[in-house]
């Protein structure tokens, strides 16, 4: 289904999507610890940290950075003339590791949305990391977006 911004606020409590499943592999979690300095070169040592998982073991921050990427591609939110900014995290939490080979799968719903002011609409979603098979989810996170219409800004300017 496609939501409009101004929809938003009446779909409180509303599943937004449920995306396909998703395969993470190793060379996803090499790519994040390249981007995100993770690496020897940088930290004057090697990465890991003795974890029982080794290098199969998925960053947690990878997940969350994930929650973006499956917003862009199965929320379908009609947002022409807006657009939308990361605003924050609230609530953020692991439950289980997520290792590679696993897949995982991104559920969103929406806890509240509101106009702030004329053209600034602010929404809080709810976001549920599951892992196939798994009993508990492996993330959980609310994710504040800002959305800015820029027929209003331009007004304002």
């Amino acid at each position: 289904m496609t939501y409009t911004l101004a929809q938003l606020p009446s779909l409180a409590g509303t599943e937004l999507f449920c995306s396909d499943w998703l395969t993470l592999d190793l060379s996803d979690e090499q790519a994040f610890g390249k981007a995100t300095f993770l690496r020897e070169d940088f930290l004057g040592r090697p990465p890991s940290n003795g974890d029982p998982y080794g290098e199969r073991l998925v960053s947690g921050f990878l997940l969350l950075s994930m929650i973006v990427a499956f917003h862009k591609r199965d929320l379908k939110l009609e947002n022409s003339g807006a657009y939308g900014l990361n605003y924050g995290v609230d609530k953020v939490r692991f439950l289980r590791p997520v290792l590679t080979g696993e897949r995982v799968r991104l559920r969103a719903e929406l806890l509240e949305a509101h106009e702030k002011a004329p053209g600034r609409t602010r929404v809080l979603t709810r976001n549920v990391l599951e892992v196939e098979g798994a009993d508990s989810p492996a993330m959980v996170a609310d994710w504040i977006t800002f959305f800015v219409d820029e027929s209003v800004e331009a007004a304002d300017a």
